[in-house]
């Protein structure tokens, strides 16, 4: 409540108790107390002062109710106060017991508003936690306060792409895949931007990764596997096409590695002697000499531009 406000209810109370029991005296004073701590900042002894009037106020009975209704309604945001001291200064641990202590209190006293307020940082306390504890490549810590934030939030993309970086230290596929796959959607659902580019980045670069270990030991299959996975997580993802045509040209499917060699050029502008000197290999295998010979034209850096040379002048005699 409003501190101003409070200390003038306080005031108006002060007099006039000299006929009522001492226990009375005692529930003012500390009602008195804990309102000037509250004014000083001084948070911890005011709870404790506005606590103790609570509790000797249910002592006394009716004649200290509105006393007891003042402390009552002062304490839970003086809990929250207290929280959200430890979640800015990132003491996670304490923060974590001190915002389940506000929404106990909010929940005590019938105080919605306190309770929804500390609610809503718990969940980013938590993830605060798994995200440190990741960090520090404590894995199982980082897993399961990253599941909490999940049980509390399902939409949450941060906590998800977490995990998912999480399981593919721990080398679990499957779980990798799923959860950097829920970080994607629950972002694009909630325009977390960031997330999303994370997400989509750390997905297919391994998937990338691991189409070239395949495609390096020539189990062509795999690698096209592996490329195609790339697409699926980013349709503009041009050495994806690129290697698709590489592995297609290797199983001898001309019009898939034509196909896919042209998709890629229609991503990328730049340093793509790579993706035409597929494209010349696809279009000469065909016999489509002219085709093969402008594309191979396009071939000017290594370690391209010998091959295409070579297919050039001495295979296609380009004019």
């Amino acid at each position: 409540m409003n501190i101003r406000k409070f200390l003038m209810i306080v005031a108006v109370a002060s007099f006039g108790y000299a006929g009522y029991a001492q226990t009375l005296e005692e529930a003012v004073a500390a009602r008195n107390k804990g309102a000037e701590l509250m004014a000083g900042g001084n948070i911890e002894s005011a709870i404790a002062e506005l606590e103790k009037c609570v509790k000797i106020s249910q002592q006394v009975g009716a004649e200290a109710d509105e006393h007891k209704d003042v402390a009552e309604l002062a304490l839970p945001g003086l809990y929250l106060q207290k929280a959200n001291k430890l979640v800015v200064s990132k003491d996670y641990e304490a923060a974590v017991t001190a915002l389940e202590e506000t929404i106990a209190v909010a929940t005590k006293y019938r105080n919605e508003d306190i309770k929804g307020k500390a609610e809503k940082p718990l969940t980013d306390v938590y993830f605060g936690i798994g995200l440190t504890a990741f960090n520090k490549k404590d894995l199982p810590t980082a897993i399961k306060n990253l599941d909490i934030v999940n049980s509390r939030d399902a939409d949450y993309a941060k906590a998800y792409y977490v995990k998912g970086a999480v399981y593919q230290q721990q080398q679990d596929e499957a779980k990798m895949v799923e959860n950097f796959k829920l970080a994607i959607e629950k972002a694009e659902a909630t325009n977390d931007k960031s997330t999303e580019k994370n997400a989509k980045s750390a997905l297919s670069k391994y998937f990338f990764n691991k189409g070239i270990l395949a495609l390096q030991k020539k189990t062509y299959d795999a690698a096209i596997t592996a490329f195609n996975q790339v697409i699926e997580v980013d349709d503009t993802y041009a050495d994806a096409y690129f290697r698709l045509a590489s592995c297609y040209n290797a199983k001898k499917n001309y019009d898939k590695a034509i196909e896919n060699a042209k998709k890629a050029l229609s991503i990328k502008t730049t340093d793509n002697d790579g993706i035409y000197f597929e494209l010349g290999n696809a279009h000469l295998a065909k016999k489509e000499n002219d085709k093969a010979c402008e594309a191979f034209k396009n071939v000017k850096a290594e370690p391209y531009a010998a091959n295409a040379k070579h297919q050039r002048e001495v295979v296609l005699k380009c004019k």
